[in-house]
């Protein structure tokens, strides 16, 4: 893992987890209208050059020795937006005392059985290949398979090793949903796109019945961040 950071140290600190395929260029954007913040921005493992992709404990146990090494000891919050809502979430629940709140947009909560994991594995691999092979068509080649988000995937998606793929899957794809009291549910707040396939994890996390779940109508995958960014920051970060 990579870690860059913006802003102040002395001001509140926000961890941005980033979508699968992509780094912390994701954000860049949305540095600006952050500037209030001290910004704790990571690119995962295998997402550059000369690396593998493992595991969201290995992710998570970079994040928690940057933390310690800068003498940091609560996050006024978590933003994770699809794989990086599921590493967010499951940093949460680890860490509930110290972060004060959650944000989860599109995250894929799925435990599939390994046959559909088998499924998906195939196709993104597939999509690598392709992409690979003739690099003109990677944005086309990852919208197939990624709801739309080929324009802010292109650039990592070929230096992402098969090896890294197999273990985002389990990243992406075998992700528990834990008990939480009272008092850490209120902290979550989930969002998805009406038009983002992974809504479909809904049933899954509902039984968090005192966090806020948001949905947004005609978006797909990460879409209320990357279209309606001031909105987004005025109305979630509390």
């Amino acid at each position: 893992m990579k870690i860059i950071t913006y802003g102040d140290k002395k001001n509140e600190k926000i961890l941005l987890l980033h979508p699968m395929f992509t780094s912390d260029k994701f954000f860049d954007f949305a540095i600006e209208k952050l500037k209030d913040y001290y910004l704790i921005i990571p690119t995962y493992s295998g997402h550059y050059e000369n690396s593998n992709y493992i595991s969201m404990e290995d992710e998570e146990k970079s994040i928690d020795e940057f933390l310690k090494q800068n003498n940091i000891d609560r996050l006024k919050a978590i933003i994770g937006f699809s794989l990086g809502g599921n590493i967010a979430f499951h940093y949460f629940c680890n860490n509930k005392d110290k972060i004060n709140q959650i944000i989860v947009d599109s995250a894929p909560i799925f435990k599939f059985p390994n046959a559909i994991k088998k499924y998906f594995y195939n196709r993104y691999k597939k999509c690598l290949l392709n992409i690979r092979e003739h690099p003109e068509n990677a944005v086309e080649e990852l919208n197939k398979c990624f709801n739309g988000m080929g324009e802010v995937q292109q650039y990592v998606a070929p230096i992402v090793s098969i090896e890294s793929l197999k273990n985002l899957l389990e990243s992406c794809y075998n992700i528990e949903t834990p008990k939480l009291d009272i008092f850490s549910q209120k902290k979550i707040t989930f969002i998805y796109g009406t038009k983002d396939i992974a809504r479909l994890c809904l049933p899954r996390i509902r039984k968090y019945k005192n966090s806020e779940f948001i949905k947004i109508d005609s978006l797909g995958h990460c879409g209320y961040f990357r279209k309606n960014t001031d909105e987004y920051i005025k109305r979630l970060i509390r």
